[in-house]
């Protein structure tokens, strides 16, 4: 009784014939402005910012940029926020950011991440369902502070006794 094997070969130069998603970012107005200081001002120079806003406004792409830009910053500073980004300035889309409590109006904290106690009073506050990390990590708490209350109540029985 013999075994055969087979060869098996693959061609690394079959052509493409799937054609590629043309990404986003080519088809935004910035990427055809020949000034890039456009879109990094001074933060002093308003007219500059007025016209990349301007320029921005009129792009097709404006919404993706703008969730990207979103994305890419989410939960950062407004120190760490450069240039014009979805006709938007580093105020702006730090304002914007419902990662910190600017994002929600309250002055430009950060917001307590998932997965704390304090993120869990955060969503009973907004009347949200806590997610599962916070759950956990109230639970956790809870835990935590009963057996405090069950120490400090023996230690105050056996001082008394």
């Amino acid at each position: 009784m013999s075994t055969t094997l087979f060869k098996v070969t693959r061609s690394h130069t079959a052509p493409d014939t799937l054609g590629r998603a043309v990404d986003w970012r080519t088809l935004g107005t910035c990427s055809t402005t020949p000034d890039d200081e456009l879109w990094f001002p001074e933060a002093t120079d308003k007219a500059t910012t007025r016209d990349a806003i301007t320029v921005c406004l009129s792009c097709p792409v404006l919404l993706l940029c703008r969730q990207a830009a979103a994305d890419e910053e989410r939960g950062d500073g407004k120190q760490s926020r450069y240039g014009i980004r979805g006709g938007l300035t580093p105020a702006q889309r730090w304002a914007a950011d419902p990662y910190t409590q600017a994002g929600k109006g309250k002055g430009g904290r950060r917001l307590a991440p998932c997965g704390t106690n304090a993120a869990y009073d955060r969503h009973v506050r907004s009347d949200e369902q806590p997610c599962d990390p916070c759950r956990r990590a109230h639970n956790e708490r809870n835990v935590q502070v009963r057996a405090e209350a069950r120490h400090r109540r023996t230690t105050t029985e056996r001082s008394a006794a």
